[in-house]
């Protein structure tokens, strides 16, 4: 961290050093005609398109409501009951060995 702060100063110390001397230097036609054809010779700047791009940016946009609502569903599992007491009453009726299969294991 500090080695980054060291050359922000430095180039700061240097931006400020070029923007005093400006007035200072004289140009003249040849080298500004050099340097933009240079500029002109260097092309566009391709970058390479990221398949997922649009996809990892909405992804990351939702995680934190997917996260929320993941939190208040597990409370509301939590507090009410996973079986309802008519299922249970069914299961009993229709079946008791698996009534007592249930109780036995808490599946």
């Amino acid at each position: 961290m500090k080695s980054l702060k060291k050359d922000y100063a430095r180039l700061k110390d240097l931006l400020m050093r070029a923007y005093h001397e400006k007035g200072k230097s004289e140009v003249d036609e040849l080298w500004q005609m050099r340097v933009m054809s240079h500029i002109r010779s260097l092309g566009p700047i391709t970058s390479r398109k990221r398949y997922f791009m649009l996809f990892e940016q909405s992804v990351w946009r939702l995680a934190p409501v997917t996260c929320l609502l993941i939190l208040v569903l597990a409370a509301l599992l939590i507090t009410l009951d996973f079986i309802p007491d008519y299922e249970m009453v069914k299961l009993l009726i229709d079946d008791p060995v698996e009534f007592t299969f249930v109780q036995l294991f808490g599946l």
